[in-house]
């Protein structure tokens, strides 16, 4: 279980992710599943980019979100907590980031009304994990592939 401090980071070169039009889309090259994060989660990952601890991340959905049921520390907690159980996060030990939850809410506009908060999800699809496993491209060299044999 992670405790409200712990700061996270993408369990990279092993996981790749693009963000296109708000939707997250995320690739664990281990397994050759894919996951999309759209909404909450979405933004769950971006704090996880900017190096925030369970606890800022936590903070910041609660700026920015109305919990009808106020059960929001559960459900990030949770979120998180699927994530590194998918191998798509680690517990990172650094703190370099200290203060990155001040700056990032010096950033965001005053005022405002809060969007309804939806728990965040994370759908996983496991229909291309053969050819993404066995994808011969993961095997690469210096000379890329796919190469040419070389004649002696």
């Amino acid at each position: 279980m992670m405790e409200n401090g712990e700061r996270f980071k993408i369990n990279e070169p092993n996981v790749v992710h693009e963000n296109i039009d708000g939707e997250t889309v995320v690739l664990n090259l281990d397994t050759g599943n894919y996951y999309s994060l759209v909404g909450v989660g979405a933004e769950i990952w971006e704090f996880i980019l900017k190096g925030m601890t369970g606890a800022e991340i936590l903070g910041m959905i609660r700026q920015s979100y109305e919990f009808p049921s106020g059960d929001e520390e559960n459900a990030v907690h949770s979120f998180l907590e699927e994530l590194r159980q998918e191998g798509l996060i680690a517990a990172h030990d650094g703190d370099e980031t200290a203060g990155v939850q001040e700056a990032f809410l010096a950033e965001k506009k005053p005022g405002g009304a809060k969007a309804a908060f939806h728990l965040p999800v994370l759908n996983k699809y496991t229909d291309m994990q053969d050819l993404l496993v066995l994808d011969p491209i993961h095997e690469v060299d210096a000379t890329g592939w796919p190469s040419t044999k070389v004649e002696k």
